[in-house]
């Protein structure tokens, strides 16, 4: 008798999932055997809870888990690895506390194919650090480690370049809004981003061929965390086009650096110093690591600062009180200064009311949800153990809006930062903590802060659709770009 294909392969994939849940449960059970695991599930074979971590809300996804399991900690599977989420202000500190004794920085398998495309394809794990350059003993990644140790975000650096901050922010206004009574703020904070890094971290004085590329880095930000299904329409199979074509530009960056450096150009940017730096053995490294890791350092600080402009746009235009606030401490700032003088390091300290808008914007939109651990040796945290070799997740939105943390957690304050009433100790960590706090923070406050300078000196404004969509979870981006109605002042 035949047997219909279809339904043979039918019955085929239910023996295979029956097959692997028996192989999974029993796995499982022989580890709970051993030591009391974190409460929770795996989810699915093989995807685990991958599907609900990447296209649910995370505040969704780990406040049912944590309401249902443990405040604490919870098990879970997502992007193929056992995971243990830590949560709250405890979780936070537990985990800062313990980098490279309990654990060390893991980067999903997204993300290692997307930047790592110079290694071995059959090497997927991160190579091992080299030897430490100075006193600091911690192993960093390898982006960190290029942009830490020559002191390219330190305060006298980032003082140098800011300056140019201030310029170019004032610059791109003026060449897309100038004379439009209807704009979009989404779009040009993404080229105002990616223009300030091209400049800052590539020495690129001509950043058009970079920030053409806009939609590229879309495209790699959203890959970085997703389904590793490389085929046509998927977000994995964009994000592989996208790295493709701006690591194509970058090469080219690069070849036209080693030029003008073989000719004494100035070494002032991260990218000369990936191209003169030598491991101990005196070799240089190689063209197509300079591109990906390049390309790292750029995406990096790239949605985390254009949407926290973006979502700052949104409410300090739909709230004119806290708008005339901030212009008013802006326009006594630009009062002390000299006609054509720009913005330096003591003007930043000045941005009091400004600063607490940013951190109240980024409070309600997180430039970053969270990122992920391996755990190097098995732990014991709130009478659960994690094994060896498990995955670590902390998230930002188990605190950022906790009423028992912030007091009326909905409502848009910058109040709140005022001194005495600063969120109390690891309840609001937009940028991580410990030794792996982003390098980037104060790069990203000084853009930001830029930014605010200008635009309240020269625009006020009114959003045009104040319930417009916000797609995305790991990306937050409003549906229509953020319409404004500009006012010139």
């Amino acid at each position: 008798m035949e047997v219909d294909f279809s339904l043979a392969i039918s019955i085929g994939l239910v023996f295979i999932s029956f097959v692997l849940s028996i192989f999974l449960f029993r796995r499982n059970k022989s580890d709970e055997g051993v030591k009391q695991l974190p409460p929770g599930s795996f989810g699915w074979p093989i995807i685990g809870e991958t599907m609900e971590f990447l296209f649910g809300k995370p505040e969704v996804f780990v406040g049912e888990r944590m309401k249902k399991y443990s405040p604490d900690i919870f098990k879970t599977k997502i992007l193929g690895e056992k995971t243990a989420v830590i949560c709250g202000p405890n979780g936070h500190k537990f985990l800062f506390s313990n980098e490279q004794k309990l654990f060390t920085a893991f980067r999903p398998h997204p993300m290692q194919h997307l930047f790592r495309s110079y290694q071995s394809k059959s090497s997927s794990a991160p190579p091992p650090p080299p030897p430490p350059e100075s006193s600091d003993p911690r192993p960093k990644s390898d982006e960190t480690k290029a942009i830490r140790q020559p002191g390219f975000l330190k305060p006298e650096a980032l003082s140098r370049f800011l300056g140019r901050m201030d310029s170019t922010s004032n610059e791109l206004l003026k060449a897309h809004w100038a004379g439009k009574e209807e704009v979009k703020a989404y779009p040009l904070a993404k080229i105002i981003t990616l223009t300030l890094s091209c400049r800052f971290f590539l020495g690129v004085e001509n950043p058009e061929r970079i920030a053409q590329l806009v939609d590229h880095f879309d495209d790699i930000t959203l890959g970085m965390h997703s389904i590793m299904l490389n085929i046509p329409g998927t977000i994995f199979y964009r994000a592989n086009k996208a790295a493709a074509a701006i690591r194509k530009v970058l090469l080219e960056v690069i070849k036209e650096k080693k030029i003008a450096i073989s000719k004494g150009a100035p070494m002032h940017d991260i990218l000369s110093h990936m191209i003169v730096v030598t491991d101990p053995t005196g070799k240089s490294m190689p063209e197509a690591e300079i591109a990906d890791k390049i390309m790292g350092v750029i995406v990096a600080g790239y949605s985390t600062v254009a949407t926290t402009i973006t979502f700052l746009m949104k409410y300090v235009g739909e709230n004119p009180d806290i708008y005339e606030k901030i212009r008013a401490e802006q326009m006594e700032l630009a009062a002390s200064k000299k006609p054509g003088e720009l913005l330096e390091w003591e003007d930043m300290q000045k941005m009091k009311y400004s600063w607490n808008v940013i951190c109240e914007t980024m409070r309600l939109n997180p430039p970053l949800q969270g990122t992920f651990r391996e755990v190097l040796t098995e732990f014991t945290y709130a009478g659960y153990t994690v094994p060896k070799g498990w995955k670590v997740y902390w998230t930002v939105s188990t605190t950022n809006t906790n009423p028992t943390y912030f007091k009326n957690p909905e409502k848009f304050d910058p109040s709140r930062y005022d001194e005495g009433e600063a969120p109390a100790p690891y309840t609001y960590v937009p940028f991580g903590g410990g030794p792996r706090m982003c390098p980037g923070k104060e790069y990203a406050r000084l853009a930001i802060l830029a930014f605010v300078h200008n635009v309240v000196k020269n625009y006020k404004w009114e959003v045009l659709d104040p319930n417009e969509k916000v797609t995305g979870d790991m990306m937050p981006t409003p549906e229509k770009g953020l319409p404004l109605r500009l006012h010139v002042l």
